[in-house]
């Protein structure tokens, strides 16, 4: 796994890695986790390789990296981990999304906390965000766990789908 394009962080329970084609009927497993990517699902092919494309930069500051959390003993998809821009507040912004039938087993933690090592290591950034709708407290126990430290609240604009949230707004620091 030495291709500079290739991540695989391993954890007790869990591989994070790079998407490759072969995982495409398993991604779109994935396609209902969001409302933006449940528009992509007409075009789940096309969407699925845009996301093969950003392997090419592995740029999280002005572009966007998704990376598959697969069960380690089966190799089946668990969810998913990103980073990118945030398209409002033009900072690099950290994500995850575990699928329905894998949540409350601490995939979420174990990938998130494994996926910031490796990006701490990689990138030469002062902070990560994380934004988290105001009653998704799993999810901003997720944050919590790894070392977010929450900053304030924000209304922000979903893009894909044309709508302003409410969300808690927290950092990780890097450096």
């Amino acid at each position: 796994m030495g291709d500079l394009n290739t991540v695989y962080i391993e954890t007790e329970r869990l591989v994070v890695r790079t998407f490759e084609e072969k995982d495409l009927e398993q991604f779109k497993r994935l396609m209902d986790l969001y409302g933006g990517w449940q528009m992509q699902k007409p075009r789940a092919k096309e969407f699925f390789e845009w996301h093969l494309s950003n392997y090419k930069k592995m740029d999280i500051i002005t572009g966007a990296l998704c990376l598959g959390v697969f069960e380690k003993e089966t190799g089946g998809i668990l969810g998913q981990v990103a980073a990118q821009e945030h398209n409002d507040l033009h900072e690099p912004e950290f994500g995850y999304g575990i699928l329905p039938c894998a949540r409350g087993n601490g995939y979420a933690k174990e990938a998130a906390k494994a996926t910031l090592g490796w990006i701490e290591k990689k990138y030469d950034i002062p902070y990560i965000i994380g934004t988290v709708e105001i009653d998704n407290i799993p999810s901003q126990r997720v944050l919590e766990y790894c070392g977010f430290q929450l900053v304030g609240e924000q209304n922000l604009l979903i893009h894909m789908m044309n709508e302003r949230h409410d969300f808690k707004y927290y950092r990780y620091y890097l450096k």
